[in-house]
């Protein structure tokens, strides 16, 4: 499971891109990957790792201080007169990337945001039978408790799952439980590394709104 930032649309230079590549990231990864890599670069962001190639998704475990600072601005979408203040705003968008054998096999949906990471810790609980979580995100998955087994349900009446995955995804509960150790132990660093910031946001302690999403 990777801890995983969603570039905000407000910090893409779209007059400076132009036009976006043909398909999907998955259907076209040469393209997208040439075109996501402008992006950063007009953006201004230096140090970045995509958690899958040719995606907007940026590895939270990669980006410089100064990045996250300028991530951090486009989405409080600061300017020399405003800000929104931190306490009153959303975490930062983004969310976890399920990855099995390898393989990324459930991205974080439309409005995620990176709190999400959290929620995985309710499917752990022994007493958990089965509900949907990631609530952030549209649509969300369900799961389903079976002995062992997790079985994540990724069907949705009304919208469909971006980028496309499989109807259920099974996985063992131990296999889960240390992916989500791992995942804590990212966010634990992320968290602070982004305080490091705090006073510049006039906030104690910024990765409370921005990355807790409290």
């Amino acid at each position: 499971m990777l801890p995983v930032f969603e570039l905000p649309a407000s910090i893409i230079h779209w007059d400076q891109i132009g036009a976006r590549p043909s398909g999907a990231f998955w259907q076209n990864p040469s393209d997208w990957e040439e075109f996501e890599a402008k992006i950063l670069r007009l953006s201004g962001f230096t140090q970045h790792l995509p958690a899958v190639k040719s995606s907007r998704y940026l590895r939270a475990d990669s980006l410089a201080v100064d990045d996250l600072r300028r991530l951090i601005d486009a989405h409080l979408e600061v300017t020399e007169n405003k800000r929104v203040p931190v306490v009153e705003s959303c975490a930062l968008f983004g969310g976890a990337i399920l990855i099995i054998d390898d393989l990324p096999v459930l991205f974080p949906q439309c409005c995620s945001t990176i709190s999400t990471v959290y929620d995985w810790k309710v499917l752990l609980a022994p007493q958990f039978q089965e509900g949907y979580f990631c609530l952030e995100g549209h649509p969300a998955p369900k799961a389903i408790r079976e002995q062992d087994y997790l079985n994540i349900i990724c069907e949705d009446e009304g919208e469909e799952f971006y980028p496309p995955t499989t109807p259920i995804i099974r996985v063992e509960v131990a296999d889960l439980a240390m992916a989500v150790e791992q995942a804590e132990l990212q966010m634990q660093r992320l968290c602070e590394r982004v305080d490091s910031l705090s006073a510049e946001y006039g906030a104690k302690s910024i990765s409370r709104y921005l990355i807790q999403g409290q």
